[in-house]
């Protein structure tokens, strides 16, 4: 491609920087062809891109095929790394595991030889309910080397739903982690493998009766390494199911090839080409793995660029993040704002005094607020431009909107701009373009490699949610707009979905599954502002009087840890006669706002409606 040297640093000006991407745009297959020859293909694609967004179709480097783990591991030992540290984990404050390229290879080589044995192959599906740790990264790794679909799934749900995910998916195997001692009632791998029949089960952790754990699993491999598989490009690297409270499980597949090029450009774009210096050699992720942007920026981003990957186990503090810029050189780090909220929080009483910073920090999952740019300038990164934000959703597999870590290409506060060859768009309500600063929908017209496509059997329900307000267009539900420099600022959500800790929650879905719990008559969900994001605030109408309503709060609040998990369990629950409703009985979601921000004139602007007699009481 003549526009851009795919080896050469981002222009760090504005006005060089637009023009680039300008050039990029007008030239977006060749940019994309140029991203993939930089992977190693057993067969290249004779095209770039096929879509026809009038049917949700599109197809990236179709009929090319690829090894994602070849490109992972193979690939970056032969560039001479074999004995650079590509995975690290932390436990207590310190490292406690550390796999070379060439140990992590020989390990996803044994996993594998272990699915083969047990006739695991290609186009078969493992679900993996692991949280972040050393036997998560080898286990997709090896799937992905037998061109296996992997199904990672959150720790944060229920034993329900992860029965559930399994099931739907038709998993051969779960892979799951087990602690007898972790829970004061039955454990939740106890239950998961009650339910899903004869679904094989491995643990990771204490044994589930005869079920071996992934040691022992890995024991009877045969020594020899099995033959690597070569899937077609849109063949699924992994899937990944929404989080959702009624229903069957509507998930998202990311295609191999389209996913692992992207993944590899967008990473490099952000955290080596963008960096004057101090290029990272190490990224401790500390995202979930059963999200989109934990699997491009924790996983194969990473790896692919040649770049360790540091993780911790659940509930590190700022010991760890002390013990990690000790042990590192300018390493990077990826997180949702919430970790530099409870960063802060901790500090105020903790000593802090690492050797080094990190060179770069990026966030995602949540609104990242000035305040906390201001927190991370000279404690945690060297400058406040050094502190990026990345706009992901999981369908969207890698970021599309990010800002980057140089001066004029980052301001606080904003989402930045269309990523390299990515070209968002802002709509009105009448599908024509936004002017400056004024807030629209943000749409994009064109696909992107690592786009999600729907599960089997979910390509209506896709259509439905993605395009279905604007046909030729793929809709976020974002509200944003964008100034005169082209930066792109997030002005709110545009449906009923709540960002808690990262998950994306639908009030309307937690309303229907509260309205069956046996007590509850009625219910209402609010978003709250708090310090580290959004909280939820639970309206709940009882069918009888209560006598003992801090008992019902409990319950409530047991309820929905159990039917969705302990993430969505509201900050307040308020026990109300009735909710505030207008006379044509529309629910004043706005009223309950106010009330629960703890707006003192809220009651007494409610005499307009057909029960202000008994909003009175609600607080």
């Amino acid at each position: 491609m003549n526009t851009m040297d795919l080896k050469q640093k981002l222009p760090a000006g504005l006005n060089e920087f637009r023009l680039l991407y300008r050039q990029i745009l007008d030239h977006r297959e060749a940019f994309w062809a140029a991203q993939s020859r930089r992977l190693s293909w057993h067969a290249e694609s004779s095209f770039v891109v096929k879509e026809d967004f009038s049917k949700a179709e599109f197809s990236w480097f179709g009929d090319g095929r690829v090894n994602a783990a070849e490109n992972a591991l193979h690939r970056i030992i032969e560039q001479g790394k074999g004995d650079t540290a590509a995975l690290t984990y932390y436990q207590n404050g310190k490292a406690a595991q550390t796999y070379t390229f060439s140990r992590l290879k020989d390990a996803v080589e044994t996993l594998a030889s272990a699915f083969n044995r047990d006739g695991i192959t290609q186009g078969d599906c493992i679900a993996v309910n692991l949280p972040s740790c050393p036997e998560f990264v080898i286990c997709a790794l090896a799937c992905a080397y037998l061109g296996i679909t992997y199904l990672p799934i959150g720790c944060h749900l229920p034993a329900a739903l992860v029965a559930e995910d399994v099931k739907a998916a038709h998993a051969k195997l779960l892979i799951i982690s087990h602690c007898k001692d972790c829970e004061d009632d039955r454990p939740k791998a106890d239950k998961v493998h009650a339910q899903i029949g004869s679904t094989g089960v491995v643990t990771v952790g204490d044994k589930i009766g005869t079920c071996p754990t992934l040691a022992e699993y890995m024991a009877g491999a045969d020594a020899a390494a099995p033959a690597l598989a070569y899937p077609l490009s849109d063949d699924p690297l992994f899937a990944i199911y929404e989080n959702r409270v009624a229903g069957k499980p509507v998930g998202t597949v990311f295609g191999t090839g389209g996913f692992l090029v992207q993944s590899h450009a967008s990473f490099d774009a952000i955290f080596n080409k963008a960096l004057p210096q101090d290029e990272p050699l190490q990224i401790f992720n500390t995202l979930d793995t059963a999200n989109a942007a934990g699997q491009a920026y924790g996983l194969w981003g990473p790896l692919t660029c040649g770049t360790g990957i540091v993780i911790a186990e659940q509930g590190f503090g700022s010991a760890t993040i002390e013990a990690i810029l000790n042990d590192y050189d300018h390493p990077a780090m990826i997180c949702q704002p919430g970790l530099l909220v409870d960063t802060k929080t901790e500090l105020e009483n903790t000593p802090f005094n690492p050797a080094g910073r990190f060179s770069i920090i990026a966030c995602c999952g949540d609104a990242l607020p000035p305040r906390l740019v201001k927190f991370a300038d000279g404690r945690l990164v060297p400058s406040p431009e050094r502190v990026v934000n990345m706009w992901v959703q999981n369908k969207c597999g890698t970021a599309l909107i990010n800002t980057y870590p140089l001066p004029e290409l980052n301001r606080a506060g904003s989402l930045g701009f269309g990523a390299l060859g990515i070209e968002p768009m802002i709509l009105n309500d009448f599908g024509q373009p936004c002017k400056t600063n004024i807030s629209g929908n943000l749409v994009f017209r064109q696909s992107w490699p690592a786009m999600g496509r729907p599960t089997f059997g979910a390509k209506k329900q896709f259509i439905k949610t993605c395009f279905s307000k604007f046909t030729t267009y793929f809709q976020t539900f974002d509200g944003v707009r964008f100034d005169k420099d082209g930066f792109y600022w997030f002005m709110g959500r545009l449906d009923d979905v709540i960002k808690i800790k990262g998950q994306a929650l639908g009030t309307s879905l937690i309303e229907s599954m509260l309205m069956s719990h046996p007590i509850v008559v009625e219910a209402a969900i609010i978003s709250s502002p708090g310090e580290s994001g959004q909280s939820l605030v639970a309206f709940v109408v009882p069918g009888a009087p209560v006598s003992d309503e801090e008992k019902l709060i409990l319950d409530i609040n047991t309820y929905i840890s159990e039917k969705i998990g302990p993430f969505a369990v509201p900050e307040r629950v308020v026990i109300a006669r009735q909710l505030p409703r207008t006379a044509t009985g529309k629910l004043v979601r706005r009223m309950l706002r106010r009330i629960a921000s703890g707006d003192a004139g809220a009651i007494e602007d409610t005499s307009h409606l057909v029960n202000a007699e008994s909003i009175q009481d609600l607080l």
